[in-house]
């Protein structure tokens, strides 16, 4: 049962709204565990008990920590593309993918810890059951800058020969590499200069001539 205190202030909610209120704060419980202390190390117990409901109520919602894993992949997702992709709605071929990055790279940096990448360690080492989900992240990421490449490829922006799929590969290396660098020691190098830097590479690696 939910606890009744976190509804009672608000009695006329639905059910389909308690629903949805419950799923939101049980992510968001998740999410913060993970970022603290992996999602090895987080129980379903203590997914209730930071959102404020039973662990018999999370367990009926998600089954298995597992599913758990995959919903919290899946938000950090959604979170991203809602809070970056508004920006390049007006944007396309190489322009959006400057944009991308420098989004990418900004929001990957603007916290000391960061609950996807505790979870793409997760996925190389200690919980491999997860490895397909991350997987998964990965492939729609580099899919999204294919999708831009070769729209910069359609109007000439960027140039006939860049393989679409390698390239992607490398944009999104090279980002999951500044960001873990800088979640590992945040002065490691200086953002700006790095994201100046990064748009350099891009055009210089998509539109000069090889």
């Amino acid at each position: 049962m939910e606890n009744a205190a976190s509804e009672s202030a608000t009695p006329r909610r639905t059910q389909r709204e308690r629903r949805e209120l419950s799923y939101r704060r049980m992510i968001g419980a998740a999410i913060e565990l993970f970022r603290r202390q992996g999602s090895s190390r987080t129980t379903l117990a203590q997914v209730g008990e930071m959102s404020g409901y039973s662990y018999g109520l999370v367990s009926h919602r998600f089954g298995s920590k597992e599913a758990l894993v995959r919903a919290v992949t899946q938000q950090l997702q959604a979170d991203f593309a809602k809070n970056a992709l508004p920006a390049l709605e007006s944007l396309s071929g190489l322009s959006a993918l400057i944009a991308l990055a420098e989004a990418y790279l900004r929001a990957g940096a603007a916290s000391d810890t960061n609950a996807m990448y505790a979870l793409i360690g997760e996925a190389l080492g200690p919980v491999p059951e997860i490895r397909p989900d991350i997987a998964e992240a990965d492939r729609k990421f580099r899919l999204e800058v294919e999708r831009r490449i070769e729209q910069g490829i359609r109007t000439r922006e960027i140039r006939g020969d860049v393989d679409a799929k390698s390239y992607a590969a490398i944009f999104v290396g090279t980002l999951r590499g500044l960001v873990i660098q800088r979640l590992i020691e945040p002065i490691a190098f200086d953002l700006d200069a790095a994201c100046t830097q990064v748009k350099r590479s891009i055009e210089h690696s998509l539109t000069k001539s090889s």
